[in-house]
């Protein structure tokens, strides 16, 4: 009966009495988070910090905790989900989203395993798939890993992250590109199947004060105009 009541108030418009009744039924949502209606279905913890932000259409299912820190954001209509199995496991079954990190929309993250995104982070464009867990070939058994995206990267349209990963701080991991399971350290770009180091990068996005990015480049005047219509958020 939880389930269901939960499911109903997940549908709900964003407001503060819906964040009030959610809390009521034990997930920990500020009264100034943002929550607009989307399908969560056997979340067992919710934590959303004041000005974090949960767009509409997403279906987030099975996790054992999600948490999201101040000013984070997740977009609309991504499918994030767990197997069951790993959401009773303490370290299985976790999305965890630090301050100003954000995850645009039409991404499918599976996890299983956990997924971690560092604050300023930014999983952008379209369609890129995570993947924690597998099928173990040698011990013929399932597997799940964490992946883990640090401080202050950006991950292009349609990249593939496999259980294990980890992206490197202040790293960008180029569009189209899978990155296996394995620690890595080196700072810069990341790209290609699989992806390997390619350069070190600097830029004014990685240090950043706010998650998303409205300033405008006009490439005919090779600039960035000082002022500007303020429109939706880039990546």
């Amino acid at each position: 009966m939880r389930d269901l009541i939960l499911l109903a108030l997940w549908l709900l418009p964003p407001s503060r009495v819906k964040n009030r009744l959610l809390r009521s039924f034990g997930h920990r949502i500020a009264p100034k988070a943002i929550a607009r209606a989307n399908l969560v279905w056997r979340v067992r913890s919710f934590e959303m910090a004041p000005s974090s932000r949960i767009s509409s259409g997403n279906l987030i299912k099975g996790l054992r905790a999600v948490k999201i820190a101040e000013h984070a954001t997740i977009g609309k209509n991504n499918v994030i989900t767990a197997n069951a199995a790993y959401a009773r496991i303490s370290n299985g079954g976790r999305l965890e989203l630090g301050e100003h990190a954000y995850i645009t929309s039409r991404h499918s993250m599976d996890c299983s395993g956990s997924l971690f995104v560092g604050g300023f982070s930014a999983v952008a464009g379209h369609g890129t798939q995570v993947l924690t867990h597998s099928v173990d070939l040698a011990r013929n058994a399932q597997s799940a890993y964490p992946v883990v995206i640090g401080e202050r990267t950006f991950v292009g349209a349609r990249c593939l992250l496999l259980g294990g990963a980890t992206l490197p701080a202040r790293s960008v991991l180029a569009a189209g590109s899978v990155l296996t399971h394995g620690e890595r350290s080196e700072q810069g770009l990341w790209a290609g199947v699989p992806a390997r180091f390619k350069t070190p990068m600097t830029g004014l996005w990685f240090d950043r004060t706010v998650g998303s990015t409205t300033e405008i480049y006009v490439p005919e005047a090779q600039q960035v105009p000082e002022s500007h219509p303020q429109g939706s958020s880039a990546g």
